[in-house]
């Protein structure tokens, strides 16, 4: 270790004292507030229990659950109130006859269409959410496929859904680590800030969008794995694009989308401090709180900050995620909610290990090294936004949504780094260093009106939706780039490597060796009409079918010309295409059925566009059969058969080089979930996926794997709550992933190996405290894992690591 290494890491250690410093600091205030606030409210509120109350945490199903299925007077299924146990059985039966006609769409206290249960089959112990129904890990409807609340097994598609229950038995540190519980998606290593490839999610072997409840994040900036404010994730497989549009187009490959928490009319809170390896610190709070006395103005704020090293050298690791949310409604029809979010990451860029010393070669990199100057400053990536969501039902058929989003993102990336796998220098272990920025600012508005009409035909029940979107996106940036010197500055990797040159932010007026990569000032504009059908013919086949008339318009204006005296490049992209979706599901018998589905999607193809001045959209097309079940409440799942074309998609091999493909995918998966009794809980997951390039490209024939996408993944988690007496309220789980071996570039000259990794963990909860310690990667297995900067790139993956949260609840 150089010295320069070790003034770096002491340098670290008071930085991090005062991190967590600041962090117990918040947790103590905070907690102090919610206890004094807790019994103020405590002393006010009458003893009349409610009729629902939704469930404060997860993990604890002691207050509210569904115990059967009545019928309102439109006809839906309301939820029975389950008093606890030590509930008074006069008072048990006052709240019981106080719920008989509640409709369970007005059952948290407002308005809300996820929770218009209609053919959603709620066994016992089920909990509302905000969100939808909740079984145990087992989701009972989602809105993010058909944005109606559709039971998941008449949903001719594979959505899987994550519950905040599987996210806190978990511990999850990170939206990408929870969606390893789903087959066939790859999510990156959060070890990078603003990364070269904008989308770090990958399904079924392609990119796929990271969305917010519904609506576009362009670049998927600010604190992206703040876990706070997360109901749920609902994962949708493949092209979505009847339902969806904004930002860059529809999503071609899949969408993630994470549904926040949104306030109820009971009152409650929980503070918590997660403390761990690398000095991670993050305190977070969750608070709901009605405002006025009859439940018509309703507010929740959630928020976190964190703070840690890492297992790399140099990185330091500081974010923050605030949501404030305020519900006004009249708790029967009509419900406004204003969402804010003001979120921020910072940490040093990191842009992996080059693939020779690390998974291949006769030299091996230090896996733990960072590589450019330790005083690097950090790198951010941050977004503020306000959505405003009106739901609306007019009567028993009809009802209206409308939701809008402004936000404003900004990133800014800076590096000292090499951008090739293999030595610039042949037979050596030395590389070319460049510093580069990268800097984007967006501004964007999204608004995305529907109407919904629910109505019977003979044997049929229907819901008809007509919507229409629009987004336009400002994004403005560049990549400069100081090369020190003509050809760079030489650093040998593979033998006790320093970096001397301190980093500068490159200007053509101040860089004497300037380059740039890039300039751009770009418009999107997307634009969409649909109509969607859903058709159930004694209550055994599910029909749908959609049609959306979608519009990308964008023009790109490359600025990099101007540099040598010519004029700007403009690019553009205008098309308009009609885009279907139908799919069917047949109930061979109760809690079984077969599905088969089509899909298309259609986005703005990417940066680097050809010369010819038109650039035509990226475009996909999906092809789906599967099998679904739900057997006897305990063992469901579903088993698919996919397969993906894509074109015009486009392909980077350096800064400046980008050329247009086709690639297809073809694979098979499988979800599933067996919760035999209420303390006992399985989940699995397997996918196969082959991606490929379709068309020759040279340097990369055409039958050669997409990079960073394994053939083979899995996922396998047990978790048990103790139902004994003397050990309830404790619980334990363990679970393995495991991977086989990907590319790390197209042209398929390096692979990594296979891996598994193993978590444990043990956890106590009653109704005022919960803690939990767990460990990531108990055998700390090494492995390296493709990284996205660009292509020739790995990562090593995270070592053992020990966390443990503490919990205060009201």
């Amino acid at each position: 270790m150089t010295a320069l290494e070790c003034v770096s890491r002491a340098d670290r250690l008071p930085r991090n004292r005062v991190s967590v410093l600041f962090a117990s600091l918040i947790t103590v205030s905070a907690i102090a507030l919610v206890a004094n606030q807790a019994h103020a409210q405590q002393q006010a509120e009458p003893a009349e229990l409610p009729p629902v109350e939704v469930t404060t945490s997860a993990k604890l199903q002691k207050k509210a659950t569904l115990a059967k299925s009545t019928k309102t007077s439109s006809g839906a299924e309301a939820p029975s109130y389950v008093p606890p146990a030590d509930v008074a059985p006069a008072e048990a039966a006052q709240a019981d006859a106080a719920q008989a006609d509640v409709d369970p769409a007005n059952a948290l206290g407002t308005y809300n269409p996820a929770l218009d249960l209609d053919g959603v089959n709620t066994p016992p112990g089920t909990t509302l959410t905000t969100a939808g129904p909740v079984f145990g890990y087992q989701a009972l409807s989602a809105t993010s496929s058909t944005k109606t609340a559709t039971p998941i097994e008449q949903i001719p598609q594979s959505i899987q859904v994550i519950p905040r229950m599987v996210i806190e038995d978990q511990a999850n540190r990170s939206v990408t680590e929870a969606l390893r519980n789903v087959s066939n998606v790859q999510g990156r290593n959060d070890l990078n800030i603003a990364n070269t490839e904008l989308q770090q999610l990958k399904l079924r072997g392609f990119p796929a969008e990271q969305w917010l409840d519904g609506l576009n994040v362009t670049y998927n900036s600010g604190d992206r794995n703040a876990f706070a404010n997360v109901e749920r994730i609902e994962v949708l497989k493949g092209p979505s694009a009847i339902l969806y549009g904004g930002g860059q187009g529809a999503p071609v490959g899949g969408a993630v989308n994470v549904i926040s928490k949104l306030p109820t009319n009971q009152q409650f809170g929980e503070i918590g401090f997660t403390f761990g390896s690398h000095s991670f610190a993050q305190p977070y709070f969750d608070i709901n709180q009605p405002i006025a006395a009859d439940g018509t103005v309703l507010f929740r704020v959630t928020g976190e900050y964190t703070a840690a090293d890492s297992f790399i050298d140099v990185l330091e690791q500081e974010r923050y995620s605030i949501n404030p949310t305020l519900t006004f409604t009249n708790k029967t029809d009509t419900t406004v909610t204003i969402q804010g979010r003001k979120s921020r990451y910072e940490q040093q860029a990191y842009q992996g290990l080059p693939a020779v010393g690390t998974v291949t070669g006769d030299f091996r990199i230090d896996p733990h090294l960072y590589i450019g100057n330790a005083n690097i400053p950090k790198s951010y990536s941050e977004i503020e936004s306000v959505t405003v969501t009106a739901d609306h039902k007019f009567d028993s058929v009809w009802s209206f949504n409308v939701k809008g989003r402004w936000s404003r993102t900004a990133f800014d990336q800076n590096s000292q780094s090499s951008f090739t796998g293999a030595p610039d220098i042949p037979g050596t272990s030395q590389w070319m260093i460049i510093g580069s920025e990268i800097k984007q600012d967006q501004e964007e508005f999204s608004i995305n009106p529907n109407l919904q009409a629910r109505f019977g035909a003979g044997p049929a029940r229907n819901i008809l939706l007509l919507g229409a979107d629009y987004s336009r996106v400002t994004d403005s940036g560049h990549h400069y780039s100081d090369l020190y010197s003509p050809f760079g500055y030489v650093v040998d990797l593979g033998n006790n490597p320093s970096f001397p040159l301190p980093y500068v932010d490159p200007s053509p007026l101040t860089t004497a060796n300037f380059m740039p990569f890039g300039d751009i000032d770009n418009l999107y504009v997307t634009k969409g009409a649909y109509g969607q059908i859903q058709t159930s013919l004694y209550d055994r086949v599910h029909l749908m079918a959609g049609l959306r008339v979608a519009s990308i318009e964008v023009d790109y204006v490359d600025l990099l010309p101007t540099f040598v005296g010519g004029p700007a490049v403009v690019t553009t992209t205008d098309k308009t295409k009609v885009l279907p979706r139908v799919g069917a599901v047949f109930d061979i018998v109760d809690g079984l059925s077969v599905y088969a589905s089509y899909s298309q999607g259609m986005r703005w193809a990417g940066f680097l566009a050809p010369p010819s001045g038109i650039l035509e959209p990226e475009e996909s097309e999906q092809r789906e059969v599967g099998l679904k079940f739900n057997l006897a409440s305990n063992f469901s799942g579903t088993v698919a058969i996919f397969d993906i074309d894509k074109a015009n998609v486009p392909a980077s091999f350096t800064p400046t080089s980008t050329v247009f493909a086709s690639q297809q995918a073809r694979g098979v998966e499988a979800d599933i979930l067996w919760q035999p009794t209420e303390s006992l809980k399985v989940l699995a997951s397997y996918g196969y996926v082959e991606a490929t390039y379709a068309t020759d490209l040279g340097a990369i024939p055409a039958g050669n794997r997409l990079a960073a996408v394994p053939e083979h993944s899995g996922r396998l988690w047990v978790d048990y709550a103790f139902d004994d007496p003397m050990l309830r309220g404790w619980s334990i789980g363990a679970g393995i992933y495991a991977s086989s071996g990907a590319y790390v570039d197209g042209a398929n000259i390096w692979k990594t190996a296979p891996y598994f990794t193993v978590d444990a963990k043990i956890g106590y909860e009653n109704e005022q405290f919960a803690a939990t310690f767990n460990v990531k990667n108990l055998t700390n297995e090494f492995y390296f894992e493709p990284y996205p900067w660009f292509e020739g790139q790995v990562a090593p993956g995270a070592d053992r690591q020990f966390y443990g949260t503490l919990v205060y609840k009201y």
